[in-house]
Protein backbone atom coordinates (compact mmCIF):
# COMPACT_ATOMS: atom_id res chain seq x y z
CA UNK A 1 0.00 0.00 0.00
CA UNK A 2 1.37 3.37 -1.05
CA UNK A 3 2.03 5.96 1.88
CA UNK A 4 0.32 9.26 1.76
CA UNK A 5 0.08 12.94 2.99
CA UNK A 6 -3.21 14.43 2.66
CA UNK A 7 -3.52 18.43 3.26
CA UNK A 8 -6.78 20.13 2.56
CA UNK A 9 -5.92 23.70 1.08
CA UNK A 10 -9.44 24.87 1.13
CA UNK A 11 -11.50 22.73 2.85
CA UNK A 12 -15.50 22.70 2.67
CA UNK A 13 -18.02 24.17 4.33
CA UNK A 14 -21.16 21.74 3.73
CA UNK A 15 -20.68 18.12 4.17
CA UNK A 16 -24.52 17.45 3.59
CA UNK A 17 -25.57 14.93 1.23
CA UNK A 18 -29.60 16.83 0.99
CA UNK A 19 -30.61 19.59 1.59
CA UNK A 20 -33.63 20.33 3.97
CA UNK A 21 -35.66 20.79 1.36
CA UNK A 22 -35.14 17.73 -0.24
CA UNK A 23 -35.67 15.44 2.36
CA UNK A 24 -38.62 17.01 3.45
CA UNK A 25 -40.16 16.69 -0.29
CA UNK A 26 -38.94 13.16 -0.47
CA UNK A 27 -40.52 12.51 3.12
CA UNK A 28 -43.92 14.37 1.67
CA UNK A 29 -43.69 16.67 4.24
CA UNK A 30 -44.92 20.28 2.94
CA UNK A 31 -42.47 23.30 2.86
CA UNK A 32 -44.25 25.02 5.20
CA UNK A 33 -44.68 22.75 8.24
CA UNK A 34 -41.49 23.09 9.79
CA UNK A 35 -42.32 21.25 13.00
CA UNK A 36 -39.81 19.01 12.44
CA UNK A 37 -36.78 21.24 10.51
CA UNK A 38 -34.36 20.74 14.06
CA UNK A 39 -34.76 16.67 13.90
CA UNK A 40 -34.56 16.32 10.08
CA UNK A 41 -31.19 19.03 9.88
CA UNK A 42 -29.80 16.44 12.86
CA UNK A 43 -30.71 13.68 10.55
CA UNK A 44 -29.16 14.96 7.35
CA UNK A 45 -25.95 15.97 9.33
CA UNK A 46 -25.50 12.70 11.54
CA UNK A 47 -26.53 10.57 8.39
CA UNK A 48 -24.22 12.60 5.93
CA UNK A 49 -21.67 11.70 7.97
CA UNK A 50 -22.14 8.26 8.28
CA UNK A 51 -22.26 7.56 4.73
CA UNK A 52 -18.50 9.40 4.60
CA UNK A 53 -17.39 7.15 7.37
CA UNK A 54 -18.70 4.31 5.60
CA UNK A 55 -17.73 4.81 1.94
CA UNK A 56 -14.35 6.06 3.92
CA UNK A 57 -13.94 9.36 1.50
CA UNK A 58 -14.86 12.96 1.87
CA UNK A 59 -17.83 14.07 -0.77
CA UNK A 60 -17.31 17.07 -0.58
CA UNK A 61 -15.29 19.32 -3.06
CA UNK A 62 -12.37 20.59 -1.52
CA UNK A 63 -9.01 22.03 -2.98
CA UNK A 64 -6.41 19.16 -1.39
CA UNK A 65 -2.34 18.23 -1.79
CA UNK A 66 -1.22 14.69 -1.97
CA UNK A 67 2.36 13.87 -1.48
CA UNK A 68 2.86 10.08 -2.19
CA UNK A 69 5.74 7.96 -1.21
CA UNK A 70 5.96 3.87 -1.96
CA UNK A 71 3.97 3.57 -4.81
CA UNK A 72 3.23 0.69 -7.77
CA UNK A 73 4.33 0.42 -11.04
CA UNK A 74 2.38 -1.59 -13.67
CA UNK A 75 3.53 -4.66 -15.31
CA UNK A 76 5.55 -2.92 -17.14
CA UNK A 77 7.48 -0.52 -14.35
CA UNK A 78 7.07 2.58 -16.37
CA UNK A 79 3.64 3.34 -15.58
CA UNK A 80 2.29 4.71 -11.88
CA UNK A 81 -1.36 4.56 -11.22
CA UNK A 82 -2.54 7.00 -8.11
CA UNK A 83 -6.11 7.26 -7.08
CA UNK A 84 -6.58 10.83 -4.84
CA UNK A 85 -8.65 11.06 -2.15
CA UNK A 86 -11.36 13.48 -3.36
CA UNK A 87 -13.15 12.37 -6.65
CA UNK A 88 -14.66 13.68 -9.18
CA UNK A 89 -11.58 15.64 -10.24
CA UNK A 90 -12.37 18.81 -11.10
CA UNK A 91 -10.39 19.60 -14.62
CA UNK A 92 -11.75 22.87 -15.23
CA UNK A 93 -9.23 23.77 -12.02
CA UNK A 94 -5.75 23.37 -12.78
CA UNK A 95 -4.11 19.90 -11.90
CA UNK A 96 -0.62 20.26 -11.04
CA UNK A 97 1.90 17.02 -10.60
CA UNK A 98 5.01 17.04 -9.55
CA UNK A 99 7.63 14.49 -9.67
CA UNK A 100 10.07 14.70 -7.53
CA UNK A 101 8.31 17.14 -5.11
CA UNK A 102 9.14 20.41 -6.83
CA UNK A 103 9.65 19.53 -10.25
CA UNK A 104 5.96 20.22 -12.35
CA UNK A 105 5.67 17.39 -14.96
CA UNK A 106 3.90 18.69 -18.66
CA UNK A 107 0.28 17.13 -18.43
CA UNK A 108 1.44 15.35 -21.60
CA UNK A 109 3.00 12.90 -19.22
CA UNK A 110 0.39 11.69 -17.67
CA UNK A 111 -3.49 11.15 -17.52
CA UNK A 112 -5.94 12.03 -16.11
CA UNK A 113 -9.86 9.88 -15.55
CA UNK A 114 -12.14 12.51 -13.33
CA UNK A 115 -15.01 9.96 -12.28
CA UNK A 116 -12.67 7.78 -10.58
CA UNK A 117 -10.02 9.76 -9.46
CA UNK A 118 -7.06 8.14 -11.18
CA UNK A 119 -4.03 9.54 -12.00
CA UNK A 120 -1.80 7.17 -14.78
CA UNK A 121 1.79 8.98 -14.65
CA UNK A 122 2.99 7.46 -18.35
CA UNK A 123 6.96 7.73 -17.55
CA UNK A 124 9.06 6.56 -14.82
CA UNK A 125 9.03 9.04 -12.09
CA UNK A 126 11.13 9.97 -9.19
CA UNK A 127 8.91 10.17 -5.66
CA UNK A 128 7.91 11.66 -3.63
CA UNK A 129 4.72 12.85 -6.16
CA UNK A 130 3.24 15.50 -5.08
CA UNK A 131 -0.51 16.66 -6.49
CA UNK A 132 -2.61 19.66 -6.48
CA UNK A 133 -5.88 19.44 -7.34
CA UNK A 134 -9.58 20.09 -6.60
CA UNK A 135 -12.16 17.50 -6.42
CA UNK A 136 -15.34 16.24 -4.94
CA UNK A 137 -19.00 17.24 -5.33
CA UNK A 138 -20.69 20.83 -4.44
CA UNK A 139 -22.79 19.24 -2.04
CA UNK A 140 -25.74 19.55 -1.74
CA UNK A 141 -26.43 20.32 -5.21
CA UNK A 142 -24.41 17.97 -6.94
CA UNK A 143 -24.65 15.26 -4.76
CA UNK A 144 -25.42 11.99 -6.95
CA UNK A 145 -28.98 10.83 -6.24
CA UNK A 146 -28.04 7.50 -5.82
CA UNK A 147 -26.28 8.38 -2.72
CA UNK A 148 -29.31 11.21 -1.26
CA UNK A 149 -31.59 7.90 -1.68
CA UNK A 150 -29.67 5.73 0.40
CA UNK A 151 -29.66 8.67 2.96
CA UNK A 152 -33.69 8.50 3.10
CA UNK A 153 -33.36 4.59 3.37
CA UNK A 154 -31.27 5.01 6.13
CA UNK A 155 -33.47 7.37 8.09
CA UNK A 156 -36.05 5.68 7.24
CA UNK A 157 -34.49 2.86 9.12
CA UNK A 158 -33.24 4.84 11.84
CA UNK A 159 -36.76 6.37 12.75
CA UNK A 160 -38.28 2.79 12.50
CA UNK A 161 -35.59 1.36 14.63
CA UNK A 162 -36.68 4.31 17.49
CA UNK A 163 -40.01 3.74 17.06
CA UNK A 164 -39.35 -0.45 17.78
CA UNK A 165 -37.43 0.60 21.02
CA UNK A 166 -40.28 2.65 21.96
CA UNK A 167 -42.18 -0.63 22.59
CA UNK A 168 -40.13 -3.27 23.23
CA UNK A 169 -40.76 -5.51 25.23
CA UNK A 170 -44.75 -5.13 24.32
CA UNK A 171 -46.00 -8.01 22.28
CA UNK A 172 -50.18 -6.86 22.25
CA UNK A 173 -52.12 -4.03 23.63
CA UNK A 174 -56.09 -5.26 23.66
CA UNK A 175 -59.08 -2.92 23.93
CA UNK A 176 -62.34 -4.60 23.46
CA UNK A 177 -62.36 -6.12 20.01
CA UNK A 178 -59.03 -4.52 18.59
CA UNK A 179 -55.69 -6.04 19.11
CA UNK A 180 -52.43 -4.20 18.23
CA UNK A 181 -49.22 -6.87 17.69
CA UNK A 182 -45.35 -5.24 17.63
CA UNK A 183 -42.44 -6.63 16.79
CA UNK A 184 -40.48 -7.82 19.36
CA UNK A 185 -37.15 -5.57 18.96
CA UNK A 186 -34.82 -8.20 20.97
CA UNK A 187 -36.28 -11.27 18.78
CA UNK A 188 -35.13 -8.97 15.89
CA UNK A 189 -31.93 -7.84 16.75
CA UNK A 190 -30.78 -11.40 18.06
CA UNK A 191 -31.03 -12.43 14.22
CA UNK A 192 -28.20 -9.81 13.14
CA UNK A 193 -28.56 -8.01 10.05
CA UNK A 194 -30.99 -10.66 7.88
CA UNK A 195 -33.31 -9.33 10.36
CA UNK A 196 -33.17 -6.35 8.66
CA UNK A 197 -32.44 -3.79 11.49
CA UNK A 198 -29.45 -1.69 11.55
CA UNK A 199 -28.92 2.43 9.97
CA UNK A 200 -27.88 0.07 6.55
CA UNK A 201 -30.25 -1.64 4.77
CA UNK A 202 -29.73 -4.17 2.23
CA UNK A 203 -30.80 -1.64 -0.76
CA UNK A 204 -28.59 1.50 1.21
CA UNK A 205 -25.74 -0.64 1.07
CA UNK A 206 -26.09 -1.81 -2.71
CA UNK A 207 -26.23 1.72 -3.04
CA UNK A 208 -22.94 2.75 -1.56
CA UNK A 209 -21.06 0.06 -2.03
CA UNK A 210 -20.55 1.75 -5.96
CA UNK A 211 -19.08 4.91 -3.86
CA UNK A 212 -16.69 3.48 -1.28
CA UNK A 213 -12.99 3.96 -1.84
CA UNK A 214 -10.50 1.73 -1.10
CA UNK A 215 -7.10 2.29 0.05
CA UNK A 216 -4.38 1.13 -2.66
Amino acid sequence: MADRVVSILTAATDFDLVSLDELKTMFGIPSTDTSQDTQLAMYIDNYSDVIATYCNRTFAYEEVQEIWRCTEYDQTNVMKRIFVSHYPIDTTYQTVVESPSGAVLDPSTYVIEEKSGKIELLFTNTEPITVTYSGGYKLPDECPPALKQALVFMVREGQALMQRYGVSGIRSISHKESRVMYYDLNQMLAKGPAGGVGLINQIADNLLMKYVRLEV
